[in-house]
């Protein structure tokens, strides 16, 4: 019997091979799904922390920009600071009790944003205002003979639109100046100083309460104390003393210290020498590239030129005087000037509003031992070419508010004062009393001479001030007519100063 061998037939393999195949290729092709997620995902994510980055970095930028821009102009509040290249930004300051609030706000990469938020301490003063005495002179003085008051409690304002000023009195005002200021003993400003040239503080006990603020280039002394900030467009030397700072110094020069406690933060530029000697800086020190113009020079109205006109005063009635010197009949010059002066007490007897005119007369005067002493019931205008005021009492009658008015013209329409034959207006021994409000107004001298109980309560406006003898001034304001409130004011100065930081944070958009 024939056994059949059975050959096996032969293996096929190709179609397990296609599956696994398949499967490697599904495999590989999620893996690169996974691998081009995973670097689209990467790429996303340093995009946008690149933009974060340069947002935070644009923040930053506003930020250090918006505190050079304030500590280099003295500028500090309602700013706005915008750069609309890279890096972009829009940084905004607020302020409120003391604090400036600083909000910047940075751009970077798809427009990325970024916040950030500074708070520092800053201070802020008003300067300027009605001026209750204004002196148009070269050089003004105020010595212990001159005791200057206020009614109320706000200071009084001293405004020297053409000179210097020099201190050595107490003195409750704030002073403007166009010149430089001095003090040589027993100075204490209640207030602030604004001068458009260096300060010389030469006595180590006097003092500035207030601001102080010299926009002249020259070097500046200060041995005495100074309460609030210092802006200085010119260099610091202080003394040895012992004395204290008590706000901000900025300065556009060099700053020597002595043995000057300064309270709070000190800004001076970059190249400027800091000598800080003995003395101590309790504050931040800033030296940024530049400081420029941290202290403004204050601006001034030109001096009011006044010349009479009748219908500047409609309600008035108008006593003119002959200038007869063979009579002291009422209505004449002597009537006023000779002894016993009964034209002065006659004013008393006066109902309504009155322009008195003795510009017929060569002076207009009480230096003639009658004292006179009155009590007005209305108005009074005296226009003379002179006034001598020796011993001359004036009161307000019983429920009378009086205004009164010594007016010496200046017919030169010129915005200068014209003094001619030297018309001024003597201060001696005059009391004008509480319940009057009177104006000396003068292109000449407002002169204060020989006593010393001499006593004013309402407003100078003069070519120039000289002192000597006492005065007890009370300032209220006063004009003439058509006079701009602006003429014997200085546009009000803001002086502005940054402080140390408080705060810093991120905020969230």
């Amino acid at each position: 019997m024939l056994v059949k061998e059975t050959i096996p037939a032969e293996s096929d393999d190709r179609g397990s091979t296609l599956v696994v195949v398949l499967v490697i290729m599904l495999v590989l092709s999620i893996g690169a799904l996974t691998a081009g997620t995973i670097v689209s995902g990467t790429t996303a994510s340093l995009v946008g922390s690149r933009g974060a980055l340069e947002a935070r970095a644009a923040a930053d930028a506003g930020l250090a920009d918006a505190v050079a821009h304030a500590r280099r102009t003295a500028t500090v509040c309602d700013v706005t600071l915008t750069n609309s290249t890279a890096p972009r930004y829009e940084t905004t300051s607020t302020c409120a009790d003391g604090l400036v609030t600083f909000t910047a706000t940075g751009w970077g990469d798809a427009d990325r944003a970024a916040r950030l938020e500074a708070v520092f301490e800053y201070s802020s003063e008003n300067i300027g205002g009605e001026g209750d005495m204004v002196f148009f002179g070269e050089k003004t003085t105020f010595t212990g003979e001159v005791l200057a008051h206020t009614l109320d409690d706000d200071l009084l304002s001293i405004v020297i639109p053409t000179g210097d000023f020099t201190c050595q009195s107490v003195i409750p005002a704030n002073i403007v100046l166009s010149g430089s200021f001095a003090t040589k003993g027993g100075c204490d400003v209640h207030g602030s100083v604004v001068a458009g040239g260096t300060i010389d503080m030469a006595v180590g006990g006097d003092m500035i309460r207030g601001n102080l603020s010299v926009a002249g280039a020259g070097s500046n002394i200060i041995r005495g104390t100074i309460g609030g900030d210092i802006l200085a467009g010119g260099s610091l030397l202080f003394g040895t003393q012992g004395n204290s700072v008590g706000g901000d110094v900025t300065a556009e020069g060099d700053v020597y210290l002595g043995n000057q406690s300064l309270l709070g933060s000190l800004t001076l530029p970059a190249g400027a020498i800091f000598s800080p000697q003995e003395g101590s800086v309790a504050g931040d020190i800033n030296t940024p590239e530049s400081v420029s113009t941290p202290a403004e020079a204050p601006t001034f109205d030109p001096w009011f030129d006044y010349e009479y006109e009748q219908s500047h005063w409609p309600d008035y009635d108008v006593i003119t005087l002959e200038n007869d010197n063979s009579s002291s009949a009422s209505g004449t010059c002597k009537h006023f000037n000779a002894h016993p002066g009964t034209g002065w007490t006659s004013l008393e007897s006066l109902t309504t509003p009155t322009i008195l005119d003795a510009r017929a007369c060569t002076t207009l005067s009480t230096n003639n031992g009658s004292e006179p002493d009155l009590d007005l019931k209305t108005d009074v205008v005296l226009l003379g070419n002179d006034f001598n005021l020796t011993a001359l009492t004036i009161g307000a009658a019983a429920g009378a508010d009086p205004h009164l008015w010594f007016v010496v013209e200046d017919t030169v329409a010129d915005g200068v004062p014209t003094c001619t034959n030297g018309n001024d207006i003597l201060i001696n021994g005059t009391v004008i009393q509480a319940g009057v409000t009177a104006m000396a107004y003068t292109p000449c001298i407002i002169d204060v001479a020989g006593m010393n109980n001499d006593l004013w309560h309402g407003g100078f406006y003069g070519g120039s001030f000289d002192y000597g003898g006492g005065l007890s001034f009370y300032g209220v304001q006063i004009l003439l007519p058509d006079m701009p409130e602006g003429a014997t004011s200085v546009g009000a100065e803001t002086l502005e100063a940054l402080g140390t930081l408080v705060s810093q944070r991120d905020v969230a958009r």
